[in-house]
C-alpha cells in the first residue's frame, strides 16, 4: 500500500510524546469547584410588609447602587466619599494584598516550568598528604619498588604527584517536573481564586468605608442641627425668662415661676457640651477615614445645611438572589471556597509518583587555557522518578486537612449568604418602620407647637400659669429633638440598606485605590 507523502510519519518518539502530552493534560486530582446549591427567598419580607404610603418606598426593580450616596443630594458628602476612596489607608492596604496575591500566583505558575541554573567554578585546590589519594599513590609506588626488587634490578622510584591541582568548570543544569497529576495546575487554580478573594475583600472594604463615611457625615449633620435647635430653644427661653421676671417684679406672677424658667434655661444650656463632643468626635472619625489628622475637617464641615436630609421617593432593591452576584463578602467567601477545593487536588496529587527530567551540560578542564576546547565538553541527562512509599501517614493527613478546610469554607459561604439575606431584610424593615415613626413624630411636633402657641397666648392674658407654659415648651423641645433624631436614623438606615444590598465598588473606584497605593 502506498504511503501518503503529506501525512506525517508516526515515529515511536512522536507517539511517546503524544501519549505524555495527553496524560499531562488529562489527569487532575481532586474535585472540581461548583458553587453550592442554595435557594434564595422569593422576595424581601421587609418590602412586602412595608406600607404603600411611605415617603420613601422600597421597590422590586433592579438594584442600581452606582454612587448610591448621591441620593442625599449633598455635594459635601460626594466630595468626602471621593476623597476617602483615594486616601483611605485600609483600601490602600487591600490593594496591596491584591498585588501580593498576584505575585503568589506567578510563583505558583512557575512550578510547572523548567528550572534552569547556570554555574561557574574556577580555582585551585591542595590535596591532603594523609588523605585517600596520597595513600593510593603511596601504595602504587611501593608496589613498583617491590616488582623492581624481584627482577633483580634497581628502578627509579616514580615521583610523588603534586598535591596541588586546578579545576575550571562552566555549565548549566535544567530540571522539569512533569505535572502528571495536576498538582501545579491545582496550585495555579487556588492562586487565581485567591486573587479573586483579595479583589472582593477590597470591594467589601470599599463598601464598608463608603457606608461609614456617609453614616458618620449624616450623624454629624444631625448633631449640628440638634445644636442649632438647642440654641434656638435657649434664645426663646431667655426671652421667656425676661418676661417672667418682669411679671414677677410687677406682681403678676410668683417668683417661683421665674425660678422654674431659670431652671429650664439651665437644663437647655447643659445639653450643649455633649452635643459639641459628638460633633468633634464625628469630625475626627471622618478625618481618620480620609487619612487626615484630627481637626483637619473643622473648617470644611462648619457650614450647616438648614433642611433635614431628604430621602429618595423610591429605593430599588432587586431580588434576594441578586446578592449572590453582587455582595463582595459573598463573592469573597465563594472564592475562598474555590481555593480550598483546589487545594484538595494539590494534596491528593502528592500521593502519586513524580517524574523529573533533568540535564547538565558544560565545559570542564584542569587548565584554564583549554576550557573552551571541544574536548572539554560534558553533559548528563536523564529522568528521575520519585515514588512515595512510606511517609508515616503525612500525605493522607494533609488530604484530610484540605478536605476539612474545604467543608469549613463551604459552611462559611452558606453562613455568609444567610447573614446577607438577614442583613438586607432587617435593613428594609428598619428603614420602613423608621419612616412610620418619623410620620408620627411629625404629627406630634405639629400638635406640640400649636399647644405651645396657645399656652403662650393664654399666659400673656393671665389665664394659665407659668407651669403650663413650661410644660408646653418642654413638649415642643422634646418633639423637635425626637423628630430630628428620627430623620437622622432614617437616613442612616438607608445607608445601612445600601450597604446590605452590596453598595457600590465600581472599577473606576477600584482604579482610584490602585493608583494611590504606595
Amino acid at each position: 500500500m502506498a504511503t501518503d507523502p503529506l501525512r506525517p510519519r508516526v515515529t515511536p518518539a512522536r507517539a511517546t510524546a503524544l501519549a505524555a502530552a495527553t496524560l499531562v493534560g488529562a489527569c487532575t486530582m481532586g474535585p472540581n469547584f461548583h458553587r453550592p446549591e442554595t435557594t434564595p427567598p422569593p422576595s424581601w419580607a421587609g418590602a412586602a410588609s412595608a406600607p404603600a404610603d411611605l415617603p420613601s418606598k422600597p421597590v422590586a426593580r433592579a438594584y442600581d447602587g452606582r454612587l448610591w450616596w448621591s441620593v442625599f443630594r449633598d455635594p459635601m458628602l460626594d466630595g468626602l466619599v471621593d476623597e476617602a476612596v483615594r486616601q483611605n489607608l485600609d483600601l490602600q492596604t487591600a490593594a496591596l494584598r491584591i498585588e501580593e496575591a498576584r505575585a503568589q500566583r506567578g510563583s505558583a505558575a512557575s512550578q510547572g516550568l523548567p528550572q534552569v541554573n547556570g554555574s561557574g567554578i574556577g580555582g585551585r585546590q591542595r590535596a591532603s598528604k594523609n588523605g585517600l589519594a596520597s595513600a593510593l599513590t603511596g601504595g602504587a609506588s611501593q608496589q613498583g619498588s617491590s616488582s623492581a626488587g624481584a627482577g633483580g634490578s634497581a628502578a627509579t622510584p616514580a615521583p610523588a604527584p603534586s598535591p596541588y591541582s586546578d579545576l575550571f568548570d562552566v555549565g548549566f543544569d535544567a530540571t522539569w517536573e512533569l505535572d502528571l497529576w495536576g498538582k501545579v495546575r491545582r496550585g495555579v487554580e487556588a492562586a487565581d481564586a485567591s486573587i479573586v478573594s483579595a479583589e472582593q475583600a477590597r470591594g467589601d472594604a470599599m463598601v464598608s468605608m463608603t457606608a461609614e463615611v456617609a453614616r458618620t457625615y449624616l450623624s454629624l449633620r444631625g448633631a449640628q442641627r440638634q445644636r442649632a435647635i438647642v440654641l434656638a430653644d435657649i434664645d426663646d427661653e431667655q426671652q421667656l425668662l425676661k418676661l417672667t421676671n418682669s411679671r414677677a417684679n410687677n406682681g403678676f406672677s410668683s417668683q417661683a415661676d421665674a425660678v422654674q424658667q431659670q431652671a429650664q434655661l439651665s437644663a437647655s444650656q447643659a445639653q450643649l457640651p455633649p452635643i459639641d463632643q459628638n460633633i468633634d468626635q464625628a469630625m475626627n472619625r471622618l478625618a481618620l477615614l480620609l487619612a487626615l489628622p484630627p481637626g483637619a475637617l473643622a473648617d470644611r464641615l462648619g457650614p450647616l445645611p438648614q433642611d433635614d436630609v431628604a430621602l429618595p421617593p423610591e429605593v430599588p432593591v432587586g431580588l434576594p438572589g441578586d446578592l449572590l452576584r453582587r455582595r463582595p463578602d459573598i463573592l469573597k467567601s465563594e472564592a475562598d471556597l474555590h481555593a480550598a477545593t483546589a487545594k484538595v487536588g494539590q494534596a491528593k496529587a502528592q500521593l502519586f509518583p513524580s517524574i523529573t527530567l533533568g540535564g547538565t551540560a558544560g565545559l570542564q578542564s584542569i587548565h584554564a587555557d583549554s576550557l573552551t576546547d571541544w574536548a572539554s565538553r560534558f553533559w548528563v541527562g536523564g529522568a528521575q522518578v520519585s515514588i512515595p512509599i512510606f511517609e508515616g501517614g503525612k500525605l493522607k493527613a494533609q488530604i484530610r486537612t484540605a478536605d476539612a478546610q474545604m467543608k469549613e469554607a463551604a459552611l462559611a459561604w452558606r453562613g455568609t449568604v444567610l447573614s446577607a439575606y438577614h442583613d438586607a431584610n432587617n435593613a428594609l424593615v428598619a428603614y420602613a418602620d423608621e419612616q412610620r415613626h418619623a410620620s408620627a413624630l411629625a404629627r406630634q411636633l405639629a400638635d406640640a407647637r400649636r399647644g405651645d402657641e396657645l399656652m403662650r397666648s393664654r399666659f400673656k392674658s393671665g389665664f394659665v400659669s407659668m407651669i403650663d407654659v413650661l410644660d408646653a415648651q418642654r413638649n415642643v423641645h422634646q418633639a423637635e429633638q425626637q423628630a430630628l433624631q428620627s430623620n437622622v436614623t432614617a437616613s442612616t438606615d438607608l445607608v445601612a440598606l445600601y450597604k446590605a444590598l452590596g453598595g457600590d465598588w465600581s472599577e473606576d473606584a477600584a482604579a482610584k485605590v490602585a493608583s494611590t497605593a504606595p
